[in-house]
């Protein structure tokens, strides 16, 4: 073994956690994409904000369900939901609440 990270066959074989939980944010943004009206029924639009505060938000422009954990400018033009208000939420927390709005 080499000791690179990109040819460690464990590595490779056993992804981590974070990406796990990546790729279930991922799969939401898919099924919301396909659902749309599950975003106006179970999530809260962002309308008129200009700093999003850190939480769970759901991009309709891009399709995904992204954590932030800092402040940040909205983009003019983006259709934003907010998801949970804790960035740190549960991928569990954050799939109950897309797929039934509580």
């Amino acid at each position: 073994m080499n000791g690179s990270r990109g040819t460690d066959d464990t590595y490779k074989a056993e992804p981590s956690h974070r990406e796990m939980m990546q790729q279930e944010l991922m799969d939401l943004g898919v099924w919301l994409i396909e659902h749309p009206e599950a975003a106006h029924k179970n999530l809260k639009p962002i309308r008129s904000a200009r700093v999003l505060e850190p939480g769970v938000y759901y991009n309709r422009g891009t399709g995904m369900v992204d954590r932030i954990f800092a402040p940040q400018r909205v983009p003019l033009g983006h259709r934003l939901f907010r998801v949970s208000t804790d960035p740190a939420a549960p991928v569990e927390e954050i799939r109950r609440k897309v797929l039934e709005g509580k």
